[in-house]
């Protein structure tokens, strides 16, 4: 993402099945586990398939690939789903470099004055990007950075 943030791939929930597209094996191997994760006892046994580049551009050349929109899934379900994964990945990205901070971990980076300060634009920046969906209810505009910057020990930055 613009920030930095690693995209896993793509998840889609297409009538009653959950579709999780990768560009790697092990891509795939790491977002299953994260969705059983998240939705232990939910989701049944994966079934996977692989497609090649020429096979998606083929399929797309055809039309069979779908473009109509995801079923609406209600928001006291969808909501806690999102926010379950988005602490997941908020809570692995705070060890892992992130551009934004000069390719160093969040952690690392509160350890100064300066980083402290960089860091605190990184999560303005997360903050401002998740407020501005159109739909003030919707999962992303909804969720609470709070905890990160309590982690982080820079609440006194937040303005």
């Amino acid at each position: 993402m613009a920030d930095g943030t690693p995209v896993l791939g793509n998840v889609e929930l297409k009538g009653r099945a959950l579709m999780l597209a990768v560009t790697s094996a092990e891509r795939a191997k790491r977002g299953t586990a994260l969705i059983n994760d998240a939705l232990a006892g939910l989701v049944g046994s994966p079934l996977t398939t692989i497609e090649t580049v020429e096979q998606a551009m083929a399929a797309r050349a055809e039309g069979l690939t779908s473009s109509e929109p995801a079923p609406a899934i209600a928001p006291e379900v969808a909501t806690p789903l999102i926010h379950a994964m988005l602490d997941r990945q908020y809570r692995a990205t705070l060890d892992e470099p992130v551009g934004m901070l000069g390719d160093i971990t969040p952690r690392a980076a509160v350890q100064t004055a300066a980083g402290r300060h960089r860091v605190a634009g990184w999560l303005k920046h997360l903050e401002n990007r998740s407020s501005s969906q159109l739909d003030a209810n919707d999962p992303m505009a909804t969720y609470d950075f709070t905890w990160i910057w309590r982690e982080l020990g820079i609440e006194n930055l937040r303005k």
